[in-house]
């Protein structure tokens, strides 16, 4: 049985976390002023994990999720937007099992003092920052994870000013993001969403490739625009829109679903600023500083480069 996990975590200003084979969508509620300090050291996260013991009955293809369906709750923390309005919300996804990489993101990007099933409750016993849903954690449901983040946001979490996607597996500049994206300080811009955005791609047909795409689930050769799963934002307002138009759409791969909701609910594509990176880039400490997002660093590798990158910060680098 696949494992089974949503993760969402509180600590970086981001409030849900998902694992990936678990899926982990880390959102972080960030209420801080314009110094930097205070910012971080302001900075709330959660982590929300999905779990599901049994798949809901369906008729569907076996690559679709059941959707819409009322999956259930079953850790939460809904107090913890109660009495704040967070200004950030990050949804990061992790693999149920992989432990360690949400302890590195806890520790580095996560860390709130800068800004098995059993093993799982006892992770939020201790943490605080774990939320579960019940469905089962695999790849062709994490199209349920991104909903449930989305649900999550819009439930518990509606105060919120922006929501962030993410993975376990990134560097993420917080501060970057924060101070010349978003913004704090300036009116909350509806509508928004931005990000490392995906255009003319299609899905694959070879069946024994991992991402194999079958037209009975998308008929269509080629998506609508998407964001690249490792680092997309968007204002909370979107994210109840998308969750009260939910029915109304497709039930596909979550490129193409992510790809529809946004290009359903708002006339064009956003841009996409080169300060979202969805590939791999070798550490530089001047050029991270002005970056938003990374890929393809975690446990001891993210654990590593953020010794560097947060003691020297950005001395030295040019303007």
């Amino acid at each position: 049985m696949a494992e089974r996990y949503f993760w969402y975590f509180f600590k970086f200003s981001v409030v849900a976390l998902i694992l990936w084979s678990g899926f982990f969508l880390k959102m972080i509620n960030l209420r801080f002023s314009l110094a930097l300090p205070p910012s971080l050291r302001n900075i709330n996260q959660t982590v929300v994990q999905d779990s599901s013991p049994t798949m809901p009955p369906t008729t569907r293809h076996p690559l679709a999720p059941p959707y819409p369906y009322a999956y259930t709750f079953l850790m939460n923390l809904q107090e913890k937007c109660q009495n704040r309005d967070p200004f950030l919300v990050l949804l990061v996804a992790s693999a149920s099992h992989d432990i360690d990489s949400r302890l590195a993101v806890r520790e580095t990007w996560g860390n709130e003092s800068n800004y098995g099933e059993q093993l799982l409750e006892e992770e939020n016993r201790i943490y605080g920052d774990i939320v579960q849903q019940d469905f089962m954690d695999t790849y062709y449901n994490l199209t349920l994870k991104t909903l449930m983040g989305i649900e999550w946001v819009t439930k518990y979490c509606p105060t919120a000013s922006y929501v962030m996607k993410t993975d376990s597996d990134m560097f993420l500049n917080v501060e970057y993001l924060i101070h010349k994206v978003l913004l704090p300080g300036t009116p909350v811009r509806e509508n928004f969403y931005t990000g490392d955005i995906r255009n003319n791609t299609g899905p694959i047909r070879n069946h024994s490739n991992k991402w194999y795409v079958p037209e009975e689930i998308y008929p269509s050769n080629i998506y609508p625009p998407y964001f690249s799963g490792s680092g997309y934002v968007f204002s909370a307002n979107l994210a109840q829109k998308i969750y009260e138009q939910r029915s109304g759409f497709r039930s596909c791969q979550w490129r193409c679903f992510v790809g529809l909701c946004f290009t359903s609910l708002l006339s064009r594509a956003a841009p996409r600023p080169k300060i979202f990176n969805g590939n791999y880039k070798e550490y530089d400490r001047c050029l991270f500083h002005k970056l938003v997002t990374v890929h393809s660093y975690a446990r001891e590798r993210l654990r590593d480069v953020w010794k560097d990158f947060w003691s020297k910060k950005s001395s030295g680098c040019p303007d």
